[in-house]
């Protein structure tokens, strides 16, 4: 029963991970309405130029990791704003055909720029695990854990208590009415498209460490942050940060007691049965319209 337990606390580091992803897909989708299959990629290049600050500008990992966030937001505001923008009415097929393409064209200039190579960057803190309760941690999973339950709470208490996220609220509910009351949607999901893409480049950063920074390392834990999401509900803040931690956990205890190589496999099987079950996830709300 130890050893559950410790595979369970485990799982949290990489759940945070997860949620942080699931944030910026969640974020994105609240207020645009679309879903950013290209976010990895995304992500993966803000990790890319972290690196680059690191090993070439020789920038301190803290002022590499701020200016990383920075392009991150730009590089999200970018494609909100010249891309998206140009086909925010058009069918959602074609929203999704243009991030599927953005995703592999991406990962393809990340390869030519950067090299197919496996790379390096640090954790945000080492050292040895500690003991809490009896079970081994390490000081970076601490870390993550933490980081993702200020983020995920800083969002929330934004978005239901504050005018901005009253405003996105508004916009995610009905965005011609809410440009009708004077609302600037236009600014304000540019301004997710570009939070969502930091998010996400959080959770690259945090994951690059562990599974070796290259073009196509997101590819896998995007498959998890999509879970994450879809479990937790996927306009739910709370719901992405509660599905990751949930989705991290269990796919620890299948690598543990089951097999790796059927991780993906089950979790797949566990988007299946929430769907079957409950498709608006544990915490979405399911649409009521008046007829």
């Amino acid at each position: 029963m130890h050893n559950f337990f410790q595979f369970v606390i485990g799982g949290l580091g990489f759940g945070g991970i997860y949620a942080f992803a699931a944030l910026g897909l969640v974020l994105i989708f609240k207020t645009s309405g679309v879903v950013n299959f290209a976010f990895g990629a995304m992500a993966t290049v803000v990790t890319l130029t972290l690196w680059s600050l690191l090993n070439h500008a020789g920038l301190p990992f803290a002022a590499a990791w701020v200016l990383a966030m920075v392009i991150a937001m730009l590089i999200g505001g970018f494609t909100n704003g010249v891309l998206m923008r140009r086909i925010e009415r058009s069918a959602v097929l074609v929203q999704i055909v243009l991030t599927l393409g953005l995703l592999i064209l991406i990962e393809g200039l990340a390869g030519v720029l950067w090299g197919y190579g496996p790379k390096s960057i640090p954790q945000p803190l080492s050292g040895n695990p500690v003991n809490v309760a009896s079970f081994l941690i390490t000081p970076n999973d601490l870390f993550i854990i933490g980081l993702t339950v200020g983020v995920g709470l800083l969002l929330f208490v934004v978005f239901e208590w504050t005018r901005v996220g009253l405003a996105m609220r508004a916009i995610a509910a009905d965005r011609e009415v809410a440009s009708l009351m004077g609302i600037r949607t236009n600014l304000y999901v540019t301004g997710s498209w570009a939070l969502g893409t930091a998010l996400s480049g959080i959770a690259a950063i945090l994951v690059a460490p562990s599974l070796g920074l290259e073009p196509t390392m997101m590819d896998q834990v995007a498959v998890f942050a999509f879970a994450a999401a879809i479990v937790g509900g996927f306009g739910s803040l709370i719901g992405a940060v509660v599905g990751g931690f949930l989705i991290g956990v269990a796919s620890n205890l299948i690598a543990a007691y089951v097999s790796t190589n059927l991780q993906l496999t089950l979790i797949f099987a566990v988007i299946v049965a929430v769907l079957y079950v409950r498709p608006d996830g544990l915490f979405g709300r399911q649409a009521v319209s008046r007829q």
